[in-house]
């Protein structure tokens, strides 16, 4: 009986070749999971849908809330640097929704020093009026010996730190200050310089000598600034706690340049100093402006300020105000503005410049718009957060 030969093996190439499954395999949809796919993405749609009703309605009431809080007027007091209102009052304020009246602008710290307690500032002496004329410009005077200095007098204790006491000491024995001879200083704080006005002629001789010193005008300018800087170092405290005495020098030296210009202008008809003739006068209108760099305000006047002199010295004022250091002259920046009106009501609408001066230092504004955008930027990125 034939047997017939067993069959061949199945080749291998009819195999189905084995998948192996690797991170770069694409994945095909299973028709078996659409169900739970579905239920997944309707139930993440549930829960979004339920925190945008809940995020979205807290959000506009956080805006609404903030807005009225930063529009009261408490909320803008706090932002001022002059706030009288302390964290504990905001609880009674802020149900306060009356009329608020608006704050005037204030100066900067030096400038309110200057003009808020005149009492405390320094007397500007004016020489009696007598019946002899103004001298003229002198030739090459014989200069007191020694010449008046500022600060000639002994020094308060009344500083709040040593090191701003030193630092008076050092620079009224230095010959930096003394060589230099500034007005600014001696119209105030020289105990010498103002009784001799009872002189006009020694007055005269002494005016010679500011505006004639051994080093040159630049050469002092330098020197007043590095003491006014040196100032603002050794004093920072005591100008923080508004002693005048600092205060006032450091105006006195940042005006030390202004006020040399002022007391050596000259009366060209007269060939006089124009300050000696201020001083000379009987009618004391013209002197007081020589006082504006220091931040004295002028007085009630006369048409006896209506002179060429006067009209000079406004405009050498005002050009300094627009120039470069205005922000350093903060005496004559809260002082030239009424005198100017003063003088013009007095003496003409074109005596002086009369265009406010604006203060460099003021108060900070708050602008609603910047307050509640950014609260709706902030919580707007919260829910898309809480969303995605």
């Amino acid at each position: 009986m034939f047997t017939p030969p067993p069959s061949p093996p199945p080749s291998k190439s009819s195999e189905m070749p084995k998948l192996e499954m690797t991170n770069d395999t694409p994945t095909h949809a299973n028709p078996s999971a659409s169900p739970t796919h579905s239920y997944q993405s309707k139930q993440k749609y549930t829960l979004t849908l339920r925190w945008t009703i809940i995020l979205v309605p807290m959000a506009l009431i956080a805006i609404g809330v903030s807005t009225q809080f930063f529009i009261h007027p408490t909320a803008f007091d706090a932002f001022s640097p002059t706030s009288i209102y302390g964290w504990k009052s905001w609880t009674k304020s802020l149900t306060d929704w009356s009329l608020h009246e608006r704050h005037k602008p204030t100066s900067n710290l030096l400038r309110l020093a200057v003009v808020s307690d005149t009492s405390a500032l320094p007397f500007i002496k004016r020489s009696t009026p007598s019946a002899t004329p103004t001298p003229t410009i002198p030739i090459n005077p014989t200069l007191p010996t020694p010449f008046p200095q500022p600060y000639d007098t002994t020094l308060s204790s009344n500083f709040s730190t040593t090191s701003c006491y030193n630092f008076f000491l050092n620079m009224t024995q230095t010959d930096a200050l003394r060589s230099c001879r500034p007005f600014s200083l001696l119209l105030t704080h020289s105990q010498a310089f103002i009784q001799v006005q009872d002189d006009i002629n020694a007055t005269n001789t002494d005016v010679w000598g500011t505006c004639n010193t051994a080093l040159s005008s630049n050469q002092c300018d330098l020197n007043m600034a590095w003491f006014a800087s040196s100032l603002r170092s050794s004093c920072a405290t005591d100008l923080s706690n508004q002693n005048l005495l600092a205060v006032n020098a450091l105006i006195g030296l940042q005006a030390f340049d202004l006020m040399r210009q002022a007391a050596c202008s000259v009366d060209p008809v007269a060939n006089a100093y124009c300050y000696v003739e201020a001083v000379a006068s009987s009618d004391p209108s013209s002197y007081y402006f020589y006082q504006l760099p220091l931040g004295q305000t002028v007085p009630q006047i006369t048409s006896g300020a209506c002179n060429s002199c006067t009209k000079s010295l406004m405009s050498m004022y005002w050009a300094a105000l627009s120039s470069a250091n205005a922000t350093s002259l903060t005496g004559l920046q809260a002082t030239y503005g009424d005198a100017a009106t003063k003088l013009n009501n007095e003496c003409g609408s074109l005596y002086a410049q009369s265009t406010t001066v604006a203060s460099s230092s003021a108060p900070p504004s708050v602008e609603l718009t910047s307050v509640g955008g950014a609260w709706a930027v902030l919580l707007a990125m919260g829910v898309l957060s809480m969303l995605s």
